[in-house]
């Protein structure tokens, strides 16, 4: 076990992010969270990542476990592409070889290593950190939307050296043939639930249909139990004892 959290709670403002989300990350594990935008995907990366709080709940992780984070907009130490990936390297228990490094940045389209940050664009900021977050050994890696910015083969590349990663993986993206072919374990977020699913997005999209049609039915025979319940409430209140005051409590309950 990486990560586990019991009954994790976040609000923003009067939005809420999670409810009571609880789910644990094995180290082989490499998981999809999925989700509508603005549902909070990106906010759970940075609670585990360490870099945001949350409002109750328990996070557990390994002892010396080691996490390396990519944001959607990526921020650096230097201004330098090689400076700073041999940044990055020199911090690695066992640093990744120089043609190594290189290969990582050519595939993803970085060819100048001697780049300055400052003169790229959007993109190309965010293919260098994914070249960092490639080349940083750790234990954990959470990745918000790597396959943006990316070309075809680009993509197709990723999949296969994430397939390969010994890290696990926890990410979000809108890639729905990327993720299906990297991840084995979906966790949808949607108004601040969790569910789990055990599978690709063919199994997600399936549970997903048969969790609607359960709620679905549950909320046709709630509006058919409020119907009766209301019918009774407008029949008057004459002999009504203190059972009827139970039930009138449990009308309101009903209602609410």
């Amino acid at each position: 076990m990486l990560i586990s959290t019991e009954s994790l709670k976040k609000n923003i403002n009067d939005k809420c992010i999670l409810k009571d989300a609880s789910f644990t990350i094995e180290d082989t594990d490499k998981i999809a969270l999925i989700g509508v935008n603005g549902t909070g995907k990106s906010t759970l990366l940075k609670i585990l990542a360490g870099i945001e709080n949350y409002d109750s709940g328990t996070i557990i992780k390994k002892n010396g476990i080691k996490i390396h984070y990519l944001p959607q907009n990526p921020e650096f130490k230097t201004d330098c592409v090689w400076d700073e990936i041999q940044l990055v390297n020199s911090k690695n228990e066992h640093p990744v070889a120089e043609f190594e490094l290189k290969s990582i940045l050519t595939k993803l389209g970085i060819t100048d290593y001697q780049s300055t940050m400052s003169n790229m664009s959007g993109g190309q900021r965010k293919r260098v950190a994914l070249a960092l977050a490639l080349c940083t050994s750790c234990d954990l890696l959470l990745l918000d939307e790597p396959t943006n910015h990316l070309d075809n083969d680009m993509v197709e590349w990723l999949e296969n050296y994430l397939i390969r990663s010994k890290s696990a993986i926890f990410m979000v993206t809108h890639d729905r043939y990327f993720l299906d072919r990297v991840c084995t374990k979906m966790i949808e977020l949607d108004q601040g639930d969790l569910y789990i699913h055990n599978g690709n997005y063919e199994v997600y999209l399936e549970n997903k249909e048969t969790r609607i049609e359960q709620e679905k039915l549950a909320a046709h025979k709630h509006k058919n139990l409020y119907k009766k319940e209301l019918e009774w409430v407008r029949a008057g209140v004459q002999a009504r004892g203190t059972k009827s005051n139970s039930r009138l409590q449990r009308f309101e309950e009903l209602r609410q």
